[in-house]
């Protein structure tokens, strides 16, 4: 069957405003539209950069229907993925409540506790952040790419930052 020259700029123009909506970076997009019958099935899936991969599947009697349909399904995962970053981000940078002993006094200083770092991972930044979960929240490495000391961090707007420090010897 072929698709129309419509449908398929459509398509593209929907798959690069939905990339610009969520701020994902798509590594591979598939769109399928075959007829069953008397109607048409639409199959969507998208691999986006840093792992997530998304697929809906939409029957119709039009084309252009079964593809706003299985489009709006893959809208709501990204939706929700979102959604669930940004209250996995929201929840771990919410202060926690220590219940003291009354005993301690009140104006006591935090606890400072030491990590040492014997020696430097040599990354590059996509491969430092794919090192990121949700123990780990902060990643320190050496850039490959110019030997300075980066930090990649994920943000409490569910973004990742990324700290380039470059020194002045």
């Amino acid at each position: 069957m072929e698709i129309g020259d419509a449908l398929t700029g459509r398509a593209k123009e929907a798959c690069i405003s939905l990339a610009g909506k969520y701020g994902i970076e798509f590594i591979d997009v598939s769109i399928v539209i075959k007829k069953d019958g008397y109607l048409f099935c639409c199959d969507i899936s998208i691999k986006a950069h840093g792992g997530d991969s998304y697929y809906a599947s939409n029957d119709a009697s039009d084309p252009h229907v079964s593809f706003d349909q299985t489009l709006h399904k893959i809208d709501q995962q990204m939706q929700k993925k979102k959604r669930s970053e940004r209250n996995s981000c929201k929840k771990h940078l919410q202060p926690e409540i220590n219940n003291f002993d009354s005993s301690l006094e009140k104006t006591a200083a935090p606890v400072i506790i030491a990590e040492i770092i014997e020696d430097l991972p040599l990354l590059s930044v996509s491969d430092a952040v794919k090192r990121l979960n949700d123990e780990t929240k902060v990643f320190i490495f050496e850039n490959i790419s110019n030997n300075a000391i980066n930090v990649v961090y994920a943000r409490h707007d569910g973004n990742i930052g990324w700290i380039d420090h470059r020194s002045e010897r």
